[in-house]
């Protein structure tokens, strides 16, 4: 039974490719993806600022945003990517732009962060903390104190449906 369980879990993704696509440094979040998919049994392709048009000086501003974003729906939305990749995860500097990318992309896309807009994936394995250390997320009040206007993380947890308070300036709202 072990041994049955063991190979679940360790080829749930053999012969699986993701590409992970960090225009947004995140060492963290790139590493749990990597991670997460290794263990599963599938293979990585990274691709960053370092090994982009980035590197060549475009920068994600102005004309050069719109080129690297133009190219980045062009991966997506390739045949060619079609076939190669089973699954993107993508974190980028500019807001909102993965429910965009998502429209053009043919396989699923996970946001890894997108600006100041959301993540996901951060406020899932907060949800997660709080259960493993409180026993439940049921009819708790969670109170959220900080940066509001820049949180991310905020964003996407208040989207997850407990009751939640903010606490912040008025500059930071």
């Amino acid at each position: 039974m072990f041994i049955y369980i063991y190979l679940m879990l360790f080829t749930t993704a053999k012969g699986k490719v993701m590409s992970s696509i960090f225009y947004e440094v995140s060492t963290r979040t790139s590493c749990s993806f990597s991670a997460a998919m290794q263990r599963l049994g599938g293979k990585v392709i990274h691709m960053d600022a370092t090994s982009s048009s980035v590197k060549k000086g475009e920068t994600l501003e102005g004309r050069d945003q719109v080129k690297i974003l133009k190219r980045i729906i062009q991966i997506f939305s390739n045949p060619l990517s079609y076939f190669y990749f089973h699954c993107f995860v993508l974190a980028i500097q500019v807001n909102n732009f993965n429910q965009r990318a998502a429209n053009h992309c043919r396989k699923p896309l996970i946001n890894a962060g997108d600006g100041v807009g959301e993540h996901p994936t951060q406020a899932l394995l907060d949800v997660f903390t709080i259960r493993e250390e409180i026993g439940t997320v049921n009819g708790l009040t969670i109170t959220m104190v900080g940066d509001l206007k820049h949180g991310r993380t905020v964003h996407s947890l208040a989207r997850l449906g407990s009751l939640f308070f903010f606490v912040t300036s008025l500059s930071l709202y």
